[in-house]
């Protein structure tokens, strides 16, 4: 599987993960999509989350086969050409996190 396939099943599955927490960010019960999922990520475990680099700049190491969660990052736009013409898409991208519970101080294993 290439990487596009691989960016675009991941947001395939963040797309369905969201839809029902679009009626609850309509109603007021909560404030943004992010929200809703970082409260289901919570649920499975996931307490404290950073990106790969936010980790190991905090000194701590990603376990080796940990699978990243995803949120929707900041809307962003893109030129792209179609047909010949300059198009501007916007677009959300994904941003992969992992949790306290996937990672490791290597201090504790020297």
């Amino acid at each position: 599987m290439n990487n596009h396939s691989n960016i675009r099943e991941k947001r395939a599955e963040l797309k369905a993960i969201s839809q029902p927490l679009a009626e609850l960010k309509a109603t007021g019960n909560i404030q943004t999509i992010n929200e809703g999922l970082k409260s289901i990520y919570q649920q499975q475990g996931h307490h404290e989350l950073k990106t790969f680099e936010q980790w190991e700049r905090a000194g701590m190491h990603v376990k080796r086969g940990a699978k990243a969660v995803y949120l929707w990052g900041k809307q962003t736009a893109k030129t792209i050409i179609d047909n010949g013409q300059e198009k501007e898409i916007k677009y959300f991208p994904l941003v992969a996190l992992f949790s306290d519970s996937q990672v490791y101080n290597p201090q504790n294993y020297k």
